[in-house]
């Protein structure tokens, strides 16, 4: 092995070496393993000591090299010291050179301020002779504008020392407070001069002026001051008309234009938010006109005395709605009745207006609000407070101190307007709810079924229908109660409050049920002859149908009227009402339950002896028992058959001019109840062979069929016994044992080819 390789490898042994520790060795195999070590060790160092005497004279010359380096470095050592201690002295100086410029720099700056000063003290003396030139010459334009321009002066030009020689006499404050006093009181004055004159150009200049003079609110409050002058105006036309609805309208339309037509304006010379003060203003001028107008239109309308005569009736109700009504017992004439609608309908108009109007200023009063949410002050400046908005009421309004801004809205939230209106609604409630009974009473009570053309005959099995004219399926009733729900669920959508929509919902939903009654008495009356009582019960199963198409279609229209007008309502509110309109859906159930009262009528008074007229009429002369030349006889000429469908026809033809067609199916369907029920009882008492029962299972199919193309539905579930029972009868003896249950053994006994077991 090469000495470098095992110095390498023996060069981490070698390290922990210790003479004590190799004088103490006495193990002859470790004495041995150190004298390895050791000559490893020595043959490394000669290999170094021979690379050094080989490399000798490189090192020699480097050795020079580096000699005569340091002897170059101590003479450049000796020729840098001047050069230092020139370097030094020139630091020095340096130094003191710095200290002094920036002296000189803070001086510059003060010099510079200084100067400033001067100039602003010289220009302030220039705008204060201006200002007072203009306020000789009653120039108010240039007058406010240096005030404003004043605003910008800095203080410490105000308290240099060069200001006595800036204003000559008074100091400047003085002078601009004494100038804005004088200026406020003259545009003030010039703003009610304008005003007493009609002169809107004055008006607008004076309003531009208030903010240079820093009197925003005196500005805004003079402005709005002049807005509800204005307003009257506008809506003295509509006093002469006696409507008060139109009233009302007229009113939140001035002020709706007035809104409009003002906003950018404000806005312009104010600044954004502003512009709530004056719709804060208008708000509450709207609302002590509005309550004005209620005044009247409670007073004029005479609503107190209709509201007691209402209450009187409900009072003095105790028989049932529609004959209480139909009696007109109830001490309301048909002309207070007329009085009390036309109330109604102004009262769902006030309601509608003022729910838009309502709306529409907080469509235009949140986007600003929200802007100030973040700018406490400004937005204290802005909002009325709540001392101003009290001095707005009128002192014989005797309100809860509850009037504040809301400052989500920039709305003056429990007006005035807010109890006058939770009173509209309560007035709306009891009106709709009357007049709801009434008209649905009405409608019930006069009722067209008795004089509805083409029920002159009765329906009967086994005669052909006699030509007549056009039938009327339905009577008056149906689209009249309907006619009068919706519209009073319109109108409780249109008032736009929640607890209107649930009363009117609950009302309407106790009038149907009245309707529900009405239509299954209509059923069950007993009347002279036997054309009336199918009639009355055909027309109430058209009627109830109906109802329930209706009812489906009222209940979407109304729901998507309030998802449209309620858009901009808390989603608590629109929750409610839509809970109520659904909640109508409630009746549905009803209409059916008397929908199908009314078949079990039909089917127990006409029904089920037509049917078992037919089958005994069809099974003359016919048995199941047949040989084989019968079987082919009645395969060729099946007589069951023919007569089957020629009465089955006839009846149809009958009963399907009188019924919808979504009736019909549903008179069908009960047809086959009657029909599958006779039929199962007669086959269980007739005899049977195997040829006999496979025209039993025929005619079962061909009745079916006859009956599937009445009825224009499938009617499979009806006929599944009959079918059943029909296989069992045709299949062949030796197999018509096997597995056979109790019910369908009985069956079987009446096989006269099959052996009893």
């Amino acid at each position: 092995m090469p000495v470098e390789a095992l110095m390498d490898d023996d060069l981490d042994e070698l390290a922990w070496l210790n003479l004590d520790d190799v004088s103490r060795t006495l193990d002859v195999s470790e004495i041995e393993h150190l004298y390895q070590t050791l000559e490893l060790e020595e043959a490394r160092i000669e290999v170094e000591i021979s690379d050094c005497v080989e490399h000798r004279n490189s090192v020699d010359t480097r050795l020079a090299q580096l000699s005569a380096l340091h002897k170059s470095v101590e003479a450049t050592s000796l020729l840098v010291k001047p050069m230092q201690r020139v370097i030094d002295a020139t630091a020095g100086n340096a130094g003191a050179i710095s200290g002094h410029v920036r002296e000189l720099d803070q001086e510059r700056v003060k010099l510079e301020h200084a100067l400033n000063t001067v100039k602003e003290t010289v220009e302030l003396k220039s705008r204060l002779s201006e200002l007072l030139t203009a306020m000789e010459t009653r120039d108010v334009d240039r007058a406010s504008l240096l005030v404003h321009e004043y605003k910008a002066t800095s203080s410490d030009t105000l308290d240099s020392p060069f200001i006595a020689f800036a204003s000559d006499s008074s100091p400047p404050r003085d002078i601009i407070a004494a100038a804005t006093k004088e200026l406020v009181e003259r545009v003030t004055f010039m703003f009610n001069t304008a005003v007493e004159s009609s002169n809107t150009r004055e008006i607008g200049r004076c309003f531009r002026l208030f903010p240079q003079l820093g009197e925003t609110q005196r500005g805004l409050d003079l402005y709005s001051e002049f807005l509800c002058a204005a307003i009257t105006d506008k809506t003295r036309l509509a006093q002469v008309h006696t409507t008060y609805a139109l009233r009302i309208t007229r009113l939140f339309e001035a002020i709706a234009s007035v809104v409009d037509n003002n906003f950018a304006l404000v806005e312009q010379y104010y600044g954004r938010g502003y512009v709530l003060r004056i719709i804060q203003r208008l708000q509450m001028e709207g609302a002590r006109r509005a309550c004005l107008v209620l005044d009247f239109f409670e007073e004029e309308r005479q609503v107190k005395r209709r509201l007691a005569q209402i209450q009187q009736v409900d009072v003095a109700k105790p028989r049932p709605l529609v004959k209480a009504k139909a009696e007109k017992d109830d001490g309301i004439s048909d002309g207070d009745f007329k009085d009390i609608a036309s109330i109604l309908a102004e009262v769902v108009l006030i309601g509608r207006q003022v729910a838009a109007f309502n709306r529409f200023l907080e469509s235009r009063a949140q986007p600003e609000a929200l802007l100030l949410l973040g700018d406490p002050e400004t937005q204290a400046r802005v909002f009325l407070s709540t001392e101003s908005l009290n001095k707005l009421v009128p002192l014989s309004s005797a309100l809860p101190n509850t009037m504040h801004v809301d400052a989500q809205t920039g709305l003056v939230a429990h007006t005035q307007l807010t109890s006058r209106v939770e009173w509209l609604t309560n007035v709306y409630v009891e009106l709709e709810t009357f007049c709801v009974q009434r008209s649905m009473a009405k409608a019930m009570a006069l009722d067209d079924t008795n004089e509805l053309s083409g029920w002159d005959s009765a329906v009967i099995s086994d005669v052909e229908a006699r030509a007549q004219g056009p039938m009327v399926q339905t009577s008056s009733c149906v689209g009249d109660v309907f006619f009068v729900a919706k519209t009073a669920l319109e109108h409780a959508v249109a008032v736009q409050q929640p607890r209107a929509v649930e009363a009117i919902a609950q009302c309407v939903l106790e009038a149907f049920g009245e309707f529900v009654r009405v239509m299954g008495q209509q059923a069950v009356e007993k009347w002279a002859d036997v054309a009336s009582v199918q009639r009355r019960i055909l027309v109430a199963l058209n009627n109830l149908d109906l109802a329930n198409v209706y009812l489906q279609k009222m209940v979407d229209e109304v729901r998507i009227r309030l998802n449209t007008e309620w858009a901009r309502l808390p989603e608590t509110d629109k929750t409610k009402g839509q809970n109520a309109i659904d909640s109508l859906s409630a009746i549905s159930s009803k209409l059916l339950q008397a929908q199908q009262h009314s078949i079990d009528q039909l089917s127990t008074s006409l029904l089920k002896p037509c049917m078992r007229s037919i089958l005994q009429h069809s099974y003359r002369d016919i048995k199941y028992v047949l040989s084989d030349e019968e079987f082919n006889d009645v395969q060729s000429d099946n007589l069951f058959q023919q007569r089957f469908n020629l009465r089955i026809r006839k009846l149809g033809h009958q009963l399907r001019p009188r019924l919808l067609p979504s009736t019909y199916t549903l008179v069908v369907d009960a047809m086959c109840a009657c029909l599958v029920y006779d039929w199962e009882r007669a086959i269980r008492q007739s005899k049977f062979n195997m040829l006999g029962g496979m025209m039993f299972e025929k005619d079962v199919r061909f009745v079916q069929l006859c009956l599937e193309q009445e009825a224009g539905g499938v009617l499979r579930a009806k006929f599944a016994k009959l079918v059943q029972m029909a296989r069992v009868v045709a299949e062949p003896a030796e197999t018509s044992v096997a597995g056979v249950d109790k019910d369908v053994r009985a069956l079987l006994a009446n096989r006269v080819d099959v052996q009893p077991n």
